[in-house]
């Protein structure tokens, strides 16, 4: 990475007086004249020329230097008197644009699910949580990973029940309690429609195809046979 990108992350650092985020004027002015996009959505510049704020890739001309603010946040913009442009529109910035905010809503969800595997929680309960309705909940989800979070929360029980059928000798009832089933049963149903296999069964082959156990059989071939023996 530039020195130029790591004097910007530095600069961006909180510092003194109440923690506001002050940026370093020079660095800012150097990504806006190269429109680079790494720093979409880390800062935005106010034009006094124009009283308009814009992301560090718009397009339009390039106001001078001295006509420049920098401001860490689209608030911070708009509380100092500038609105946004309406061509490189701030609103769809990385982390500001509504796809951001539903993408990042069901990786907490997601999240959510693995650290609890909504043992206590339930699926309104997670929702709630994150202040929306349930019903949004599944919408931005699905939009986020093509399931639903019951989908999804499942499918990671049973690549967990996998692993440890796999790599450990657990019991298959504590394996289907690690795993987050609740009970054997469950893991047993839920197994067999996925995998067309009981857990025990899963377990001897260890997903080769081979049980272990099961004797083998060797065969010497014919033709070899044919000619070894005597004319």
């Amino acid at each position: 990475m530039p020195a130029a990108c790591y004097a910007l992350a530095a600069a961006m650092k909180p510092k003194d007086k109440g923690h506001h985020m002050f940026l370093d004027a020079k660095t800012c002015y150097t990504a806006l004249l190269a429109r680079d996009a790494r720093f979409d959505g880390r800062f935005f510049v106010g034009v006094a020329s124009t009283g308009i704020y814009c992301r560090p890739i718009c397009r339009a001309r390039i106001p001078k230097e001295e006509n420049c603010s920098f401001y860490a946040s689209a608030a911070a913009a708009e509380a100092s008197g500038f609105r946004p442009c309406l061509r490189c529109r701030p609103e769809l910035a990385p982390g500001l644009a509504p796809v951001d905010a539903e993408s990042r809503l069901a990786r907490l969800a997601a999240q959510g699910m693995e650290a609890d595997g909504l043992s206590d929680l339930t699926i309104t309960g997670l929702a709630n949580s994150l202040s929306i309705t349930d019903r949004h909940l599944r919408r931005v989800f699905a939009g986020e990973y093509g399931v639903s979070p019951i989908a999804w929360l499942q499918t990671r029980r049973l690549l967990t029940a996998k692993q440890l059928l796999t790599d450990t000798s657990l019991p298959v009832i504590q394996v289907a309690m690690d795993a987050g089933f609740g009970s054997v049963r469950r893991l047993n149903a839920l197994f067999r429609t996925h995998y067309h296999l009981s857990p025990a069964d899963f377990r001897k082959t260890r997903g080769t195809g081979h049980d272990p156990a099961s004797p083998i059989t060797l065969s010497w071939p014919t033709d070899r046979l044919s000619r070894g023996k005597p004319s």
